[in-house]
């Protein structure tokens, strides 16, 4: 049965100042009316209760005398008094840890972008609190960490953001004073790492006809549906980033576009990291851009509707892209306006980048990163494989026209 909290507020009462520190130094005793010996302590202890802070003595077992030397029993207890003589430290984990969660998402979640505070929010309202919100904080240990991230029917990348999410609720705690134990997720593995979705890439051809068939919608035109793919194929740029673009962002001379922002469901902020901030070279698509915008401001969204704002990301999904790619017959499980992303890093490389300029027009923070959204294409593949062939074959014949004994 879940434990209720003390009905004085604890966490003011740590705030205040907490309890005052007592130093103690408890004998050490054995004892030996037990079928094993062992050695324990017997401190006074701070125990949050429904009236306030009582001092209560608890016995705490050291280890088995034929396990454990008295020096070895003297190191233990130090362990622990360390611990128990912070009497602060101590009652920070009798804290609810819905009260923990709190102080995180009023300290530090604010401080992530909009999409993270977004998933956060998520994971944290539909899978941390119903687990863990009734529990104290001592009690969410690594254990039970382990068991909800294995309860989850989620991919590899998701129990991952789980762990992450709850080591950053103790992080944080411990920042400000109110855990001062390891970290429980330390431990906490999150299995073989997979993928659910299968991470493809359209061909040329199907590329060609996807952008033949894209329609006019109440979102948007059918050309700004064509100029926000081929931004992303060729500018390489995040969804949030081709809908964050602005009109003074685009250099018709240069023939550049420069990412500034990016624009996430209604949240205008910063670019996911400081290596996304880029100049990107797009050819002609430059004046493409602003030619489709016609009379405008350098503030002007490229893609801005009737009130200015750019569209949704989800409601392009629904409504133009999935269609789109269902018509033609390119739609698969996952596809989305970051396929094309994907597209542009490994047609870059194709063409000759190598990988380090690849993760700088991609504006990611690593390499591994870049290698991740590498893709091979089956023709290409099969260039390759053909290739090989070839290769073995022309050695096998000059082998026998040696008069060496064909393998």
């Amino acid at each position: 049965m879940p434990r209720s909290a003390p009905s004085f507020d604890l966490v003011q009462y740590l705030v205040k100042g907490g309890p005052r520190v007592r130093s103690q130094d408890p004998e050490i005793q054995v004892r030996r009316d037990v079928e094993r010996a062992f050695y324990y302590i017997r401190p006074y202890v701070m125990v949050a209760t429904e009236q306030g802070i009582e001092r209560r003595q608890r016995r705490i077992p050291l280890g088995f005398v034929d396990e454990m030397t008295m020096k070895e029993a003297k190191q233990a207890k130090q362990a622990h008094m360390v611990v128990i003589n912070n009497g602060k430290f101590l009652l920070s984990g009798q804290v609810a840890f819905e009260r923990a969660i709190e102080l995180y998402t009023q300290g530090a979640l604010p401080l992530l972008a909009a999409p993270s505070q977004s998933k956060y929010k998520g994971y944290i309202d539909n899978r941390i609190k119903p687990a863990f919100g009734h529990m104290q904080m001592s009690e969410v240990n690594t254990q039970a960490i382990q068991l909800l991230v294995n309860r989850s029917n989620l991919s590899w990348a998701a129990r991952n953001d789980l762990r992450n999410i709850i080591s950053a609720i103790f992080t944080h705690a411990r920042a400000i004073g109110w855990w001062a134990e390891a970290n429980p997720c330390v431990g906490v593995r999150c299995g073989r790492k997979s993928t659910v979705r299968e991470k493809r890439i359209p061909t040329a051809e199907g590329l060609a006809k996807f952008l033949d068939a894209l329609p006019d919608t109440k979102i948007c035109t059918a050309n700004e549906a064509r100029l926000i793919v081929l931004v992303a194929v060729v500018g390489g740029l995040r969804v949030s980033e081709v809908l964050g673009l602005q009109a003074g962002d685009i250099d018709a001379v240069r023939q550049t576009l420069t990412v500034r922002r990016r624009w996430h469901r209604g949240d205008l902020g910063q670019p996911k990291s400081e290596s996304s901030k880029r100049v990107r070279q797009i050819g002609p698509l430059a004046s493409n851009l602003l030619k489709q915008r016609g009379n405008y401001r350098p503030t002007d969204f490229l893609f801005g509707r009737e009130d200015g704002n750019p569209p949704d990301d989800r409601a392009l999904q629904q409504s133009v892209f999935r269609p789109t790619a269902e018509q033609v017959g390119i739609y698969h499980a996952g596809f989305g306006l970051h396929a094309f992303r994907r597209l542009n890093v490994t047609w870059r490389q194709q063409a000759g980048a190598t990988p380090i300029e690849a993760q700088k027009c991609a504006g990611h923070a690593s390499v591994s990163m870049t290698f991740l959204y590498t893709q091979t294409d089956e023709q290409r593949e099969r260039q390759h494989v053909e290739s090989m062939w070839q290769r073995l074959q022309n050695t096998r014949n000059d082998a026998s026209n040696s008069g060496l004994t064909r393998a």
